[in-house]
């Protein structure tokens, strides 16, 4: 039987955790000024250096020479990318290409430095697969099915309450001791 206590501690324990890992987050971005301190590798493009599901940890950079490993946002794309500078171009923005990659895409001639969130100090393994796995669930899955979600909710819901009540019911009503 869960009582309120257990529910409102785990409620405390939910919040809490979630603003941790928001402060955790801040402060990291902070110290290695970046907005950006800890991205999951989506893909496989930088094989061999690291792999879908690594975790990079980032730090600002405020002049990125060639041969940095650097994740930048492009205005198109959701999710900011992870290449390694091959090229400085006259006009001081720079050339990407994933490690893995045949060739470069047509976003990766000219990365202005505003675009950039910083470089790679560090690599996780496989940490990062935790994310990724959430979000393509959520955006593969729950999303599309929306309302489907919706309604075995609403059914699971309904049933439950059918089946088990809440406590006060089953203390009034069901489990009433029999008077001999």
């Amino acid at each position: 039987m869960i009582n309120e206590n257990s529910k409102t501690g785990t409620f405390l324990y939910i919040v809490l955790g979630i603003i941790l890992a928001f402060g955790v987050n801040t402060g990291l971005g902070f110290l290695l000024g970046t907005d950006m301190p800890i991205v999951a590798v989506e893909s496989n493009s930088m094989i061999p250096t690291f792999y879908k599901g690594d975790i990079l940890i980032l730090q600002g950079v405020q002049s990125p020479k060639e041969a940095d490993i650097i994740v930048f946002s492009v205005s198109d794309r959701a999710t900011p990318i992870v290449h390694r500078i091959i090229e400085l171009n006259p006009d001081e923005t720079f050339q990407t290409k994933g490690d893995n990659n045949y060739g470069q895409l047509p976003f990766e001639k000219s990365i202005s430095k505003e675009q950039i969130h910083g470089k790679v100090i560090s690599i996780i393994p496989y940490i990062g697969w935790v994310k990724i796995g959430l979000t393509e669930f959520v955006f593969n899955y729950i999303i599309p099915n929306f309302i489907w979600v919706v309604i075995i909710a609403v059914a699971a819901t309904a049933l439950y309450i059918a089946f088990f009540g809440s406590d006060d019911y089953n203390k009034k009503y069901r489990f009433r001791p029999k008077n001999k």
